[in-house]
C-alpha cells in the first residue's frame, strides 16, 4: 500500500498543475458565454458548432495519434523523432484535406444543409493542422512534465478565443466574430508550445521516424479509427443535426452540451492525461487499485453535480442566457444520465493506450458510432422530434457507458 500511497500522491499533483490550467481555460468562455449568447444567435451558434466539429473530427486523427506513442517511450531521440513524425504527418494530411475541399466545398456546404458554413470550409485545413500540432506538443510536454507550460497554453488560448468574439461583434459581423475566435485561438496556443519547447529541427532523423512510425503502427492503425468513431459518434451528431433538423437545432444543443460538459472539461481532461501517465509505467502493478479509485471519485462528482442539476437546470439556462435558450436547458435535463456515465467512462479510456487495447477500443467506438448515427437516423426517418430523439439518444448512450465503465476494470485487472 505504501507504493499505491506514493502513485496516488503524485498522481493528485500532476493532477492539480493540469486541472487549475484546464479550469481557468473552460471557465474564462464560460464566464462569458451569458454575453456571447445574448450577443449572437442560436442559428449563428450553429455555424460555429459545425465549423468546430467539422475540425476537431478532423485534427483529432490528422498526425495517425503518433503523439500518443510519445508517453510510453523513454529515450529522448525516440521522443524527439515521434514529435517530428506526428508534425510531420499533420502537415502533408493537412495540405491533402485542402485540395479535397477546394474541390468540393459546395458539395460539402449543401450536404451539411448550411450555405454559411461554406466559406468557413476553406480555413479547415489551416485549423486542423495546428490543432494537430498542439495535439503533438502537447504530449511532449506531458513527457517532460512541463505541466505548467500545458496549463498556461490553454489558458492564453481561451482568452484568444473570447476576446475575438467580444470585439467583432461591434462590427456587426454575424457569425464571422465567433467562428474567427476558433480560428485565431487554435494557431495561438501551439505557436505559444512551440516557441517555449527545446525541439530543435537540427536533431530531425528521418531514418529514425520511419523505425519510429513502424513500431508504433498501431496507433494510426486501430486508435486513429478508433479516435475518430467516437468522434463522429459524438461531434458528428452535429454534423447531421442542421442537415436533418435545423441550425438553430444546432445552436441550442452546442450551447448546452458545452454548458453541460463542462465538469468534464473541468476535471476529466486533466485526470485522463494524469491517468494515463500513472499506469503507462511499467512497474506500476496497482492499475486495478488507481482505476477503481478515481472512478469512485468520478462518480460521487457526477452523481452530485448532474443529479442535482435536473431539478432547475431549464431555469438556469433561461436566467443566464436569456428565454431564447429555455429549450437548451430541456435538453439537458433529458441527458443528465448519459453525462453522468460518460463523465465517469471517459476519462479512464485512456487505459486503451497503457495496456496496448488498440483493437478494443477500435471496435468499442465502432459500436458508439452505429448506436449515434443510428439512433438520429432512426428518428429522422420516423419523422420524431427532435426533442424524442435526445430522449431516445440519452437511454442508448447511458447503456452502452455502463457497459464500458466494467470493461475498463477489467482492463484494469489485466484481463
Amino acid at each position: 500500500m505504501e507504493v499505491f500511497d506514493k502513485y496516488q500522491s503524485k498522481f493528485f499533483k500532476n493532477f492539480l498543475i493540469l486541472f487549475k490550467g484546464s479550469f481557468l481555460a473552460q471557465l474564462i468562455p464560460l464566464f462569458f458565454s451569458p454575453i456571447i449568447a445574448r450577443i449572437y444567435t442560436p442559428e449563428q451558434f450553429g455555424v460555429l458548432a459545425l465549423f468546430v466539429s467539422i475540425v476537431t473530427i478532423l485534427g483529432s486523427v490528422i498526425n495517425g495519434r503518433y503523439e500518443q506513442a510519445i508517453m510510453i517511450v523513454d529515450k529522448k531521440e525516440d521522443v524527439d523523432a515521434l514529435t517530428f513524425l506526428s508534425l510531420l504527418i499533420s502537415l502533408i494530411s493537412s495540405v491533402l484535406l485542402c485540395f479535397l475541399i477546394v474541390l468540393f466545398q459546395l458539395d460539402i456546404a449543401l450536404f451539411f444543409g448550411s450555405d454559411s458554413i461554406s466559406n468557413w470550409l476553406l480555413f479547415v485545413p489551416l485549423v486542423v493542422f495546428f490543432i494537430g500540432a498542439f495535439n503533438s506538443l502537447n504530449f511532449y510536454y506531458l513527457k517532460q512534465e512541463k505541466l505548467k507550460d500545458i496549463s498556461i497554453s490553454e489558458i492564453e488560448k481561451s482568452l484568444v478565443f473570447v476576446n475575438v468574439q467580444l470585439v467583432f461583434p461591434l462590427f456587426k459581423s454575424g457569425a464571422f466574430g465567433l467562428v474567427l475566435g476558433k480560428i485565431v485561438s487554435s494557431i495561438y496556443a501551439p505557436f505559444y508550445l512551440y516557441v517555449k519547447s527545446d525541439l530543435n529541427w537540427r536533431n530531425f532523423d528521418f531514418n529514425k521516424m520511419i523505425v519510429m512510425a513502424k513500431r508504433y503502427i498501431n496507433f494510426p492503425k486501430y486508435t486513429s479509427p478508433a479516435i475518430l468513431l467516437n468522434n463522429l459518434g459524438s461531434g458528428g451528431l452535429q454534423l447531421l443535426i442542421p442537415a436533418f433538423y435545423s441550425t438553430v437545432f444546432l445552436g441550442l444543443y452546442s450551447l448546452m452540451n458545452k454548458v453541460m460538459l463542462a465538469p468534464f472539461t473541468f476535471i476529466g481532461n486533466s485526470i485522463s492525461q494524469t491517468y494515463l501517465k500513472e499506469i503507462s509505467d511499467a512497474n506500476n502493478k496497482n492499475s486495478y487499485l488507481i482505476t477503481r479509485s478515481v472512478m469512485l471519485k468520478l462518480f460521487v462528482i457526477a452523481v452530485f453535480g448532474y443529479g442535482l442539476s435536473y431539478f432547475f437546470v431549464e431555469d438556469l439556462f433561461a436566467f443566464v442566457y436569456g428565454e431564447e435558450w429555455r429549450l437548451a436547458g430541456t435538453f439537458a435535463k433529458y441527458l443528465i444520465p448519459f453525462f453522468i456515465l460518460k463523465f465517469v467512462a471517459s476519462p479512464l479510456t485512456s487505459i486503451h493506450t497503457a495496456f496496448q487495447k488498440q483493437k478494443l477500443s477500435l471496435i468499442l467506438q465502432f459500436v458508439l458510432f452505429v448506436l449515434s448515427v443510428c439512433t438520429l437516423l432512426f428518428c429522422h426517418f420516423s419523422n420524431f422530434s427532435f426533442e424524442f430523439f435526445l430522449k431516445i439518444f440519452s437511454v442508448t448512450m447511458s447503456v452502452f457507458y455502463f457497459f464500458r465503465v466494467l470493461i475498463i476494470l477489467n482492463i484494469s485487472k489485466n484481463k
